[in-house]
């Protein structure tokens, strides 16, 4: 693999960046064109890289939160292939700050980064990290850990033997009532069931435990928070199970406290329908929070179909389905819901295709933005290389920016070492 340890880590220096944000503000109000479109609807104000050939940067990340104090939201992410160890990456103003490494060997460290509120009372927010490939000695267990921007470690919990703990991981809102937002993790590695752990953001106790009902259905591959489906007041979790009969796929709404309030199954083998799975705001005005669920198919069978559906929270049905614009494309590899673009009062989805090809180059990938009420296009972004996989992850910009935005990830681009791109909309 290429090592190059000489690329700029940023592309766009702090000064430059402020003097963006601050044009960005009145822009966005008056729509005028900005500086480096990415879409007629879009601008690219910032772009972060990985400095590690291989390190895939950002395999997955969460809306940046403001890490510093200085009242901007702060990207993060971590490279889990870069060298043995990985690292993980804070940015501030687009200008690199704080880095480490992992502890253990092959982990996958940093292979989910996310932000959450302050963590131990200091008035910043703090970074939760999964490793899910962690050895204790001779057992895979994973780990997830918490710790400051600057790196200190605030707590770490171990998984137990074969389970992949923190494969991925969600911000589950304060479930306990101490005044700290916890963290659903999903650990969807143990051959005999899959699970899902309900975390305290406070010191990471396991404070719940979901377990799935079949074996080897990589239940917990993906989990997202959902607004209150039960009435208890809490925020509840989606969790997709990919691999359920033969990668057709299942998808579990589940209550904050465990209890299964739903299942919907896939339509086809190999369509992998839940591997990629969003929380929605209540799409079809019932009164009920909707979900969002990809079915981008399998990567060994690029013929499958891709599909994204939007399912309601409440009775399972499909509201609507988007399907891909070129087959093998892995249309629905990745969903974000963003801000109420077009001031319908629902917010708008992402939908990452990382494998879509433009013109002569492969697997450029694109991003479409759809209208939740409507389904239209609101907005698409377009790869610009070859193999950059552009929408492999993408979140929220929230404070990150003065008005909407997004977060795009480009795990392959630049020889593999992977880029956050920060694009706001106008």
């Amino acid at each position: 693999m290429l090592l190059d340890r000489h690329r700029p880590v940023a592309v766009v220096s702090v000064v430059a960046l402020v003097a963006i944000l601050s044009a960005l503000a009145g822009a966005c109000r008056r729509r005028e064109p900005c500086a480096t479109p990415s879409s007629p609807r879009t601008c690219l104000v910032a772009r972060v890289t990985g400095d590690v050939g291989g390190g895939e940067l950002g395999f997955r990340f969460g809306e940046p939160l403001d890490l510093d104090g200085d009242g901007i939201g702060d990207l993060a992410a971590g490279a889990r292939f870069a060298g043995d160890l990985g690292y993980v990456q804070v940015w501030s103003h687009g200008a690199p700050t704080t880095r480490w490494q992992g502890e253990w060997p092959s982990s996958l460290y940093g292979q989910d980064v996310v932000a959450v509120p302050d963590l131990d009372g200091d008035g910043r927010a703090d970074l939760v990290i999964s490793a899910p490939a962690a050895r204790i000695g001779d057992r895979v267990v994973g780990i997830v850990e918490a710790r400051t921007a600057a790196g200190k470690r605030l707590w770490r919990t171990i998984g137990e033997t074969g389970e992949g703990l923190g494969w991925q991981l969600a911000v589950a809102g304060d479930q306990d009532g101490d005044g700290v937002e916890d963290l659903w993790a999903g650990a969807p590695s143990d051959p005999a069931a899959g699970h899902v752990y309900l975390l305290s953001g406070r010191d990471g106790h396991v404070l719940r435990r979901i377990d799935s009902t079949r074996r080897e259905d990589a239940f917990g591959w993906y989990v997202a928070p959902i607004a209150d489906l039960d009435g208890d007041g809490k925020r509840d979790v989606v969790i997709g199970a990919p691999f359920t009969d033969r990668g057709t796929g299942a998808v579990t709404l589940a209550s904050s406290t465990g209890a299964r309030l739903r299942e919907i199954h896939g339509e086809l083998p190999d369509s992998h329908f839940g591997e990629i799975v969003a929380g929605l705001d209540d799409v079809d005005r019932d009164g009920v929070p909707d979900v969002a669920i990809g079915a981008p198919g399998s990567p060994s069978a690029t013929a499958t179909r891709g599909d994204v559906l939007i399912v309601s929270g409440k009775t399972g049905a499909i509201l609507h389905r988007l399907a891909q614009a070129q087959p093998g494309e892995l249309y629905g590899r990745q969903l974000a819901l963003l801000d109420d673009l077009d001031g319908d009062g629902v917010r708008e989805l992402a939908i990452g295709a990382p494998w879509a090809a433009q013109g002569t180059l492969t697997r450029a990938g694109r991003v479409e933005v759809r209208s939740l009420r409507g389904m239209g296009l609101v907005a698409e972004l377009r790869g610009t290389v070859a193999d950059g996989w552009l929408g492999w992850h993408i979140a929220r910009a929230g404070a990150a920016l003065p008005g909407p935005g997004m977060v795009v990830g480009t795990l392959r681009s630049d020889h593999a070492a992977g880029a956050l791109e920060l694009h706001a909309f106008r």
